[in-house]
């Protein structure tokens, strides 16, 4: 029985990924063309973001990758991160700390809801994507669509409803947290260089850096968002004492 013939649309920027889908997949249609969101839609549902390892670790430093994966996530029901390569030398040579990159991934995937797979290289990444087109498109018949960015949300409403996937952060906090910082890039630094003090038997009293400006934040909030995002509590100082820095 003749395979049902898979519609892929791809981001004519996926140059390597294009060649490689050409020569050794020739029941998949490619529809190549610059995309607004996603490198690749496979259904109206599903649309694909992939990074390869030294690219998806430079995103979370210029942000790009919350950006790209927020934008993802408004107009797709099912947005779908493939992460390929992350191995031992992205995490040797990239000068970031490993709980920062974990603390990235967390949030993608419980926070952000964004499915993440890993993949070794360019052969696997193709073949999860001819898997996953086959499941939509010949197993629950769903059309392909590429869809376009929605309108209702301006630059800082996206910034702030990223900013709503911290914990006890809603609407307001969100919108306040951007306003003074004006990116979640530098929300995170905030984060990053707040820390909890403590009395001298060793109890958290309050804290210290860029958060204690924010009305309404205390060493809780911190202390929790620090373990997600960064995977430990960065540790303030007690009385007199150096305050320790990752």
């Amino acid at each position: 029985m003749k395979q049902k013939s898979l519609k892929i649309i791809i981001d004519n920027r996926e140059r390597e990924l294009i060649r490689h889908i050409k020569s050794s997949y020739h029941s998949i249609e490619l529809d190549i063309k610059q995309l607004d969101i996603a490198d690749i839609v496979v259904s109206q549902d599903v649309a694909i973001e992939r990074k390869e390892g030294s690219d998806f670790i430079s995103s979370i430093m210029d942000n790009r990758l919350f950006d790209q994966l927020l934008r993802l996530k408004e107009v797709y029901p099912l947005p779908i991160l493939i992460l390929e390569g992350l191995n031992d030398s992205v995490f040797n040579f990239t000068g970031m700390n490993i709980n920062s990159i974990y603390g990235a991934l967390a949030f993608v995937s419980y926070k952000m809801k964004v499915s993440i797979i890993p993949t070794r290289n360019l052969k696997d990444t193709a073949i999860v994507i001819e898997r996953i087109a086959y499941r939509e498109q010949v197993k629950d018949n769903i059309p392909v669509l590429a869809r376009s960015a929605p309108k209702h949300l301006d630059l800082a409403g996206r910034r702030a409803y990223l900013m709503e996937g911290l914990i006890d952060v809603g609407p307001s906090r969100a919108k306040l947290l951007i306003e003074h910082f004006k990116t979640p890039e530098r929300v995170f630094d905030a984060l990053k260089n707040t820390r909890i003090l403590y009395t001298k038997t060793g109890k958290p009293k309050g804290i210290e850096g860029p958060l204690k400006k924010i009305k309404g934040i205390g060493w809780k909030f911190v202390e929790k968002n620090q373990e997600m995002l960064f995977g430990k509590t960065i540790k303030g100082m007690k009385e007199m004492e150096m305050s320790q820095f990752f």
